[in-house]
């Protein structure tokens, strides 16, 4: 009896392992059963033949039957949609894994400061990944009145532990006395290249850090998670991106605490089942050591250049702008920002210029973070510069954000070939807020998405994850309606994109960007099989019905991507992480 028992269990358990084994990729595959949307113009096909994780043929169910072997394993539809699949162009997987284990303090699961500020005090009572107390998504733009918690405020709330508030934007940060004593900042501490510490009229630190330079020198002083607790929260992130649809993102930098992040992402992007597919951009100074790790080839990661930083954040006038920011209770009382306020560029010309011509000069592309008219001209004339000097017509660069380029620079950059990637969230988000910010005048013109794509330029739609929920679908959607979260006029109408528009931004044109377009981004012999499963057809929604549609899968390089929960990937990381933390 007893070894019928053991035997029962034994039993059980294999059967339990081989259910969350990640499943395989047939040789052959025919994919019918409802609308197949190519991308490639406005084509849709009835059936698509797979072989080997290549599309052989795309066409009529006829056609496609006569193509394909009698044993081709037939992926039934189900009346859904299939198109190429998603590309996220802008991401930073490894913040949005950390943040995503962060005190949610954002304002979209809180209603008021009393609420943010108890959570506060219950996350200082509490363990989390380390002694310090990381929380995230601060944001006075999204939820008014939010004043920005003082110095005594937050050593009231944390006196002993070091605990730092990083805005919804990443670009700034509040930290308490204890935090600022572990980076070792007093009020002799110089500020850092392209940031500052804010101080009273006496000199002394205020705890408020403006710019990722500032907030980085007081993250470095952090006591790190461990590899093993790292891995698996970067790759449940990588799950997520899958889930959400996404079968490629370009990760806009390796922004992160870790001990080795390069390493990290490297080691998670490149796993032979990876989730999604990575292009990285690194920062100019980690280049080398991305090349050591990135530039081996591998199918599901590749280095294609380096991400600068033009200027910052409009929502704590970060942003260069032409002209001032828009005097009002938003700029004055919540910014604090003095009368004639313009931001700045964080690069000279001269000094743009080398960057850019560098990277030029070793075949490598940059991505220039530029969301003010200034920024967006100096990273322009950078880019010709380096073309007159060191032509090569096969690399394109890109700009990042855009949020006030203007008509001309739209028609310069189409004709330097630079492609434009929008953060067209801001809209969702922050559009109520525009006006105080900007003024009604530029409000209209903000993120001109449409005028973009009339210029030819190869147009990119970007989420620019921690900064948002990671939802291709509401990003799409906000493209199409331009229609703030809160309610109220559309920002900008005359900018809106059509559903074809907005879709090829996220997969012909993204891949353009990432310049992966003869190997994915349309449903086309030859292309990978790398494909989004939509539960209904995306070009035949409202704004509002797109941003409900479910994703029922996706496949890269015609490998069904496992997207449980519950997998032997996770149990075996977890036990990992776990016994990394007993024996530490």
């Amino acid at each position: 009896m007893k070894r019928l028992i053991v035997t029962a269990l034994a039993f059980l358990l294999l059967a339990w392992g081989i259910s969350l084994r990640a499943p395989s990729a047939p040789q052959h595959q025919i994919f019918h059963g409802g609308t197949i949307r190519t991308m490639a113009g406005d084509a849709t096909v009835e059936a698509v033949y797979v072989r080997d994780g290549v599309i052989i043929a795309a066409g009529s169910r006829a056609e496609i039957d006569a193509a394909a072997p009698w044993n081709a394993k037939r992926v039934n539809l189900l009346g859904g949609t299939l198109v190429p699949g998603l590309i996220e162009p802008h991401t930073h997987p490894l913040a949005s894994a950390q943040l995503g284990a962060a005190v949610d303090v954002s304002g979209v699961s809180h209603a008021s400061r009393d609420e943010i500020i108890d959570t506060l005090r219950r996350a200082a009572g509490q363990r989390g990944l380390t002694p310090w107390i990381i929380a995230f998504g601060w944001d006075p733009a999204m939820l008014d009145p939010l004043p920005p918690p003082s110095l005594a405020e937050l050593d009231a709330i944390a006196p002993d532990r070091p605990m730092i508030i990083l805005t919804q934007m990443m670009h700034e940060a509040f930290a308490n006395s204890a935090a600022l004593a572990a980076a070792g900042l007093g009020s002799t501490t110089p500020d850092p290249e392209n940031g500052r510490f804010e101080r009273d009229a006496d000199g002394n630190l205020t705890g408020r850090l403006i710019e990722i330079s500032a907030i980085g020198q007081v993250m470095a002083a952090m006591p790190r998670a461990g590899d093993a607790a790292m891995n698996l929260l970067l790759n449940l992130q990588y799950d997520a991106y899958a889930r959400a649809g996404y079968t490629t993102i370009g990760a806009a930098s390796i922004v992160g605490n870790a001990r080795d992040p390069l390493a990290l992402a490297h080691d998670v992007a490149s796993q032979p089942r990876a989730p999604v597919n990575t292009v990285l951009y690194t920062a100019p100074v980690r280049r080398a050591h991305a090349l050591d790790l990135w530039a081996t080839p591998n199918p599901n990661t590749s280095l294609a250049g380096v991400k600068i930083w033009m200027d910052g954040s409009p929502f704590i006038g970060g942003a260069a702008l032409a002209e001032p920011y828009q005097r009002s209770h938003f700029t004055e009382d919540v910014l604090d920002l003095a009368p004639g306020w313009r931001g700045a560029v964080n690069y000279s010309q001269a000094e743009a210029d080398a960057l850019v011509l560098e990277a030029q000069r070793g075949g490598y592309q940059i991505a220039i973070h530029a969301q003010g008219e200034p920024a967006i001209e100096t990273a322009l004339n950078a880019i010709e510069a380096a073309r007159l000097v060191a032509p090569d017509p096969t690399l394109h660069h890109r700009l990042e954000h855009l949020a006030l380029i203007t008509p001309a620079q739209i028609e310069r950059a189409a004709r330097l070939g630079v492609s434009l990637g929008f953060f067209v969230d801001h809209v969702r988000f922050y559009g109520h807020i525009l006006p105080e910010l900007v003024g009604p005048e530029r409000t209209a013109r903000y993120m001109p998405v449409g005028a973009a794509f009339a210029s030819g330029a190869v147009v990119t739609l970007h989420g620019d994850h921690p900064a948002t929920p990671i939802d291709p679908m509401r990003t799409l959607a906000t493209a199409i309606e331009r229609q703030p979260r809160g309610g109220g006029d559309p920002i900008g109408p005359d900018q809106r994109l059509s559903p074809q528009q907005a879709l090829e931004a996220m997969t012909i044109n993204a891949a353009r960007q990432l310049g992966l377009e003869a190997e994915i981004g349309t449903i086309e012999p030859g292309k990978r099989a790398d494909f989004t499963w939509l539960a209904r057809d995306p070009l035949s929604l409202d704004a509002g019905e797109l941003r409900q549609l479910e994703v029922r899968g996706t496949w890269i390089a015609g490998r069904p991507v496992d997207t449980r929960t519950i997998t032997l990937r996770h149990a075996g990381l977890v036990l990992k992480a776990i016994w990394s933390s007993l024996t530490a």
